[in-house]
């Protein structure tokens, strides 16, 4: 029986089967399935690994194949796998081939299984003997197959997407792109392979050297920018791009996200048009709804005077040589009167037809708004003969403000005067100031007949009156005059009030005009 190293013969020689032994131990010491073939292709050792492979494998033979010709096993099996084999060890043993690989499936009932095949020659006193190691690599093949197929799900993946990924260096040099970021700019993913970046975007027609490249890419970063897009036929469109930094291996990537802004862009606009369309048709609506409540109360609110004028000029003219000087005087009274009134219908008109007093003189002076409160009531009450109760609550100390006389007079008057103008005669109506850190806050509160929730909301829009004034006169101004006086001092007016329980405007001025 020949031996490992040489024939039986040899195996007497000093320090040989020494050798042998050491070079046994070692080859069971490796984890491969390792088999030793003669020149003919016979089997003279196997190591621990094979062993432990056939006795877990279900292998009864006891010598495990030592023996056996290995190469005559192979031919029995005539599969691909074993054919290949086969001429791969004829090869090496023949010299033609310093070692022969190769990767097979042996799966068993239990599990799916991948082995490698290497097989080398040795020399070794004349003596040519081949070693068969079979390597399990299942791990190593899983490994792999689910990176193949995990390639081949983020491929698909990037094929289908619909916005475009581009993978570049630092140069710029496209590495990969997605059909559909290809699509984009009009090209094939294969036209733009090798490519520089620059091409596809107008913002790096300058930036040919890698520092601008840089830049350009730290500045974009992952948040992303819009910027213009170059296609293949040279059109300029607006796209979306944003980019982050990976490592592959020890090279510096770029990979970038790409979306065509150009439905976008097209849908902002029109969504901008129709915004200005409507805000348009609102204002003509608006404009139109003020004009025919201006028209309303201009037929109505003149109607009143002018024929109050007319008669009494139709008296004078008529009965004048009958009349005593005291009707005389009552009818020049109110021809005045009627006149005054229009007069000031026609002031209120024009005040709001300047739409605002931000362009109006505006003329702060100091003062004190407790006494200046108290002069403006006591003016109301002897205008009104005493007919009406007009009560004052103050700090009691002086409430020094910066504020326009003229403008905030004229619309306190305002409400003071709706204030009688909507209560029962002698009805009481009450004034309040106080503080309010930096501001000046003024009530003005009556118990007349409220106003409804509904009307609350248009209140101070110029020509709006309440539903439920009924015949009481008014040009629906007032208010509106009002808030623009108060807006224009920097200051604000709200509304409370309920239906039959009377109303209360809040004024907040602030103490100092702001700047």
């Amino acid at each position: 029986m020949k031996s490992l190293l040489g024939s039986a013969s040899d195996a007497d020689l000093p320090g040989l089967a020494e050798a042998e032994s050491f070079v046994k131990a070692a080859l069971d010491g490796l984890t491969a399935h390792i088999a030793i073939l003669d020149e003919t292709g016979t089997i003279i050792h196997v190591n621990h690994a094979w062993r432990s492979f056939a006795d877990t494998n279900g292998y009864t033979d006891s010598r495990y194949g030592i023996g056996s010709n290995y190469l005559a096993v192979c031919d029995r099996a005539a599969t691909p796998d074993a054919i290949a084999v086969a001429q791969g060890i004829r090869r090496v043993l023949a010299r033609s081939l310093p070692q022969f690989d190769l990767e097979y499936p042996c799966h068993s009932p239990a599990e799916r299984r991948w082995f490698v095949i290497q097989v080398t020659a040795f020399e070794w006193r004349n003596y040519r003997r081949v070693v068969v190691a079979h390597q399990n690599v299942t791990e190593i093949k899983s490994a792999q197959v689910e990176l193949q197929n995990s390639k081949q799900r983020l491929e698909t993946i990037l094929d289908n997407l619909v916005d475009g990924i581009i993978t570049f260096d630092r140069r710029g040099l496209i590495e990969t792109i997605n059909p559909a970021g290809a699509a984009i700019f009009g090209y094939q993913p294969s036209e733009l392979i090798g490519q520089p970046i620059q091409c596809l975007m107008v913002e790096l027609d300058q930036q040919h050297n890698e520092r601008a490249l840089m830049n350009f890419v730290e500045k974009i970063g992952r948040l992303g920018d819009e910027i213009t897009g170059r296609r293949k036929d040279g059109t300029l469109f607006p796209i979306y791009f944003a980019v982050s930094q990976l490592r592959l291996d020890d090279k510096r990537l770029f990979t970038g996200v790409i979306q065509d802004f150009t439905e976008r862009k097209y849908l902002e606009g029109q969504l901008l048009e129709k915004q200005r369309l409507d805000l348009a048709l609102d204002n003509e609506r608006e404009l139109r709804d003020l004009k025919n409540r201006f028209l309303s109360m201009m037929s109505h609110e003149l109607r009143t005077p002018l024929g109050a004028i007319r008669l009494a000029n139709s008296m004078l003219k008529t009965y004048g040589d009958r009349m005593t000087e005291q009707e005389k005087r009552e009818s020049y009274e109110v021809i005045e009167t009627q006149t005054e009134h229009l007069a000031e219908m026609i002031n209120d008109v024009m005040t709001i037809s300047k739409s605002d007093f931000t362009g109006a003189e505006f003329n702060p002076e100091t003062v004190d708004l407790e006494t200046y409160c108290r002069d403006i009531i006591e003016e109301i009450q002897l205008a009104y003969r005493m007919t009406c109760c007009i009560g004052f609550s103050g700090t009691g100390r002086r409430v020094e403000a910066e504020v326009d006389v003229k403008l905030l007079r004229r619309a306190i008057t305002n409400l003071l005067t709706n204030a009688i103008k909507y209560s029962p005669e002698a009805a009481p109506i009450t004034v309040e100031l106080a503080c309010d850190g930096d501001e000046a806050v003024i009530r003005v509160s009556d118990q007349g007949i409220g106003i409804p929730e509904d009307d609350q909301r248009r209140l101070f829009e110029p020509f709006h009156r309440a539903s439920n004034v009924g015949q009481i006169q008014g040009t629906g101004l007032g208010l509106a005059i009002t808030r623009q006086a108060i807006e224009r001092h920097g200051g604000s007016i709200s509304v409370e009030s309920q239906v039959g329980a009377g109303t209360t405007f809040i004024v907040r001025l602030p103490l100092k005009p702001k700047a």
